[in-house]
């Protein structure tokens, strides 16, 4: 397959487009003077559209220019792909990247879908290539069609609005110049200056939903409803990405304010100020606290959302989503939490050394252990003093359990943890966060904090004595 030729004379087509991408870069900010710009080309017809209309502005730009195409390796044709991209770049003098990365196998091993995990791996591909060269932009081939069909997609399986404004234009140093240009306008600007592209036979078949999409839906509603329906749904997606910004902004500043504690793991809210709050303001804090914790919102769908507001109404209730995730209300606390992690770490029994100090990172305490045979001491909340004859050492320090008890010390019987906790009105999600000492039999000594055992509570005639010290 031969290289793209150069364009001979200046057209009418040529010129309209280049001038319509100019107005989409400048419009987005997408590029600055002296860029240097890392160009993913597939070899397909949108992303040397890109190639092509960069490398023509870029003396007007000042940009340096650095072609990275992945082999996929699904398909036989890819390798003849990869070499027509290298050619290419060559043949305009721009270095290129050119990498072959096995993603059939990614995707059985992240138990992922084809197209998501391409998608993981060629945007990691991109990002590393990127890095490595010291590019501030990445630009894709992405056309007003990709995002007509986009849009149509995640309208079928369902989104908000932050889904249904579908390809940002800009996404961190990632642009898209194309982003306002018809799939039709960039095959006439090929085929107006002779320029070759590969095709991928994918494309044509009707086997995924964006093909469907593309192959079946759109045209039906081109013909039979709207023959400029790839404006509309282009310009509906600007309206509401313009409307999601403004209402994230609004959503950002109330969450800060609402915030009263926020850990490793755990954001904690204010829910008599999220209750007040608009409905649609109340989802944007929830997604806001669930991707401070994830890092994203990729597992989460409107539906998980929801669910979860109307969980919380009641107290003591809350709803498990996807990544570990627990929202759930105590009084007037509102809790998002990584349950899993948060569990581990609880469950971790941590040694306590006797005597010495020890530090329990996750409970954010240090226990002081001393033995004294005749030290006088009285209990507080941060010290438990105990009989060291009827303790089995080691110690350790834990999280609660499920039918964990004790005997608490001054009242009669053992008592379930549980209940104790309860009637001490400590909440739900506070429960998670209180200590247990236990000696090497799992007998519970302390409650820390709260109550000591009074099984092994240091009494008058005690001889060997162990005190506790919490900072």
């Amino acid at each position: 397959m031969r290289p793209v030729k150069k364009r001979s004379k200046t057209c009418v087509k040529t010129d309209r487009l280049i001038n319509k991408v100019k107005d989409t870069i400048d419009r987005y900010s997408m590029l600055k003077k002296g860029d240097n710009v890392l160009v993913a080309v597939s070899g397909g017809p949108d992303s040397v559209c890109a190639l092509e209309v960069l490398n023509a502005i870029k003396d007007e730009y000042s940009l340096s220019l650095h072609v990275a195409h992945l082999n996929h390796k699904f398909r036989k044709e890819a390798e003849k792909e990869a070499e027509f991209v290298r050619r290419l770049a060559e043949e305009k003098g721009i270095a290129s990247t050119i990498e072959a990365i096995d993603v059939k196998e990614y995707c059985i091993k992240k138990g992922l879908s084809k197209q998501e995990g391409a998608r993981e791996v060629r945007y990691d591909f991109l990002k590393k290539a990127a890095d490595k060269i010291g590019a501030a932009k990445i630009a894709t081939g992405h056309t007003a069609d990709d995002q007509a069909e986009t849009f149509l997609m995640r309208l079928i399986r369902g989104s908000g609005a932050s889904g249904l404004s579908a390809i940002p234009p800009v996404r961190g140093r990632i642009i898209r110049p194309l982003i306002e240009i018809k799939k039709s306008e960039a095959l006439g600007f090929l085929k107006e200056n002779n320029i070759r592209y590969v095709k991928d036979p994918t494309n044509i078949k009707p086997v995924y939903l964006r093909n469907k999409i593309r192959l079946e839906l759109l045209p039906l509603l081109v013909k039979k409803y709207n023959p400029n329906i790839a404006d509309t749904l282009c310009r509906e997606a600007d309206i509401l990405r313009e409307d999601e910004s403004f209402l994230n902004g609004i959503a950002d500043a109330i969450f800060k304010e609402m915030v009263t504690v926020q850990e490793k793991g755990s954001i904690t809210l204010n829910y008599l100020r999220f209750n007040g709050l608009h409905p649609a303001i109340k989802k944007r804090v929830v997604r806001r606290a669930v991707s401070e914790l994830t890092g994203g919102l990729k597992k989460i769908s409107y539906q998980h959302i929801i669910s979860a507001i109307d969980a919380i109404k009641n107290t003591g209730k809350g709803v498990d989503l996807p990544d570990d995730i627990r929202i759930e209300r105590d009084y007037n606390s509102l809790y998002v939490r990584v349950v899993k992690a948060e569990s581990a770490r609880i469950q971790e029994a941590v040694h306590i050394e006797a005597p010495g100090t020890t530090g329990v990172p996750y409970f954010n305490i240090k226990i002081e252990a001393i033995i004294n045979k005749m030290a006088v001491v009285s209990e507080k909340a941060d010290t438990g003093l105990f009989d060291l004859d009827k303790i089995s050492l080691p110690l350790f320090v834990r999280g609660r359990k499920e039918g964990d008890y004790f005997y608490p010390a001054g009242m009669k019987g053992r008592k379930k943890l549980k209940e104790f906790l309860i009637d001490h009105k400590i909440s739900r999600v506070e429960r998670e966060k209180i200590p247990v000492l236990i000696d090497k039999n799992n007998d519970i000594l302390w409650i820390i904090g709260l109550r000591v055992d009074e099984r092994f509570r240091a009494k008058e005639d005690t001889k060997r004595r162990l005190i506790l010290r919490i900072s």
